[in-house]
């Protein structure tokens, strides 16, 4: 099911912004049972992310998925896993069944206690491990879809359903996909630190989407990694700028979409990502 298409890799930061690639969980929200009762989940427990997002690359397709562990206090150890393929295999993680398992090597982790968390963005990595090398934000996010199969519905979830209506409808594998793309005439990106200055990012390249909301699925090609400039204008800006942190405001076909982040040095398109 390898149907992919190419996305420019500076425009792929605001890509990131949108569709929450390459992802690390860094912060969670408690886990509660029906009648407010704190879970203790006994062992790692899936967590459906908004969408999975499957990066392509010659030696096969990464895809990072979340793991939480709660105790019965609360405090919780979050694991993030690229679920890798390679040839014509299926790069998703069937979100049908609650299954817990995983293989390989964790690319990073994160200590989450419900009290007394001091950085919403601690975490330890794994450079060694398959899926470093699509790992470009580190998310503190509220349960939008909960841990196998409990859904919430979100703000968010909606505004990306409206940009469906702006995308065609291709089929795969029998299928029916979206795609679309995000350029300069239908995509903007303004950073604001919260400290009275605020920049409009250029838009100089443009990304391809194909999507199947139904399944919440979608798959980018980073083979041709052109235009890295955006990432980097966005951290040198943040550098020679700095306040409490950044607020990117990302306007799809004049949808808006706003994250808390802050920006890193360590890596060109590393920011931390707040979801709100």
């Amino acid at each position: 099911m390898r149907k992919t298409v190419t996305v420019g890799f500076g425009l792929a930061f605001a890509a990131s912004l949108l569709l929450g690639a390459g992802c690390a969980l860094t912060n969670y929200e408690l886990i509660t049972d029906g009648d407010g009762n704190v879970v203790n989940t006994k062992g790692n427990a899936y967590i459906k992310q908004f969408f999975q997002t499957a990066t392509a690359y010659p030696d096969g397709t990464d895809n990072l998925i979340w793991y939480v562990d709660q105790k019965a206090n609360g405090d919780r150890k979050l694991s993030t896993v690229n679920y890798f393929t390679t040839g014509t295999a299926e790069p998703f993680k069937d979100d049908l069944y609650c299954s817990p398992d995983w293989s390989g090597c964790k690319v990073a982790t994160a200590n989450d206690p419900e009290v007394g968390d001091v950085d919403d963005y601690d975490y330890a990595v794994n450079p060694s491990c398959s899926g470093y090398r699509s790992l470009s934000l580190l998310v503190s996010t509220t349960r939008y879809y909960g841990e196998c199969g409990k859904t919430r519905a979100s703000s968010r979830s909606l505004k990306m359903l409206a940009l469906a209506s702006t995308m065609t409808p291709v089929q795969i594998n029998g299928a029916t996909w979206l795609r679309g793309s995000l350029n300069a005439l239908n995509t903007s990106l303004v950073l604001n630190n919260r400290n009275g200055s605020a920049c409009t990012l250029p838009i100089t390249s443009e990304i391809g989407v194909t999507a199947n909301f139904a399944t919440r699925r979608l798959i980018l090609d980073l083979t041709n990694p052109n235009n890295r400039s955006l990432a980097e204008n966005a951290i040198n800006w943040s550098n020679a700028h700095p306040g409490v942190g950044v607020e990117a405001t990302l306007r799809v076909n004049g949808s808006d979409f706003v994250f808390h982040t802050k920006l890193m040095n360590n890596a060109r398109n590393w920011p931390q990502l707040h979801y709100y």
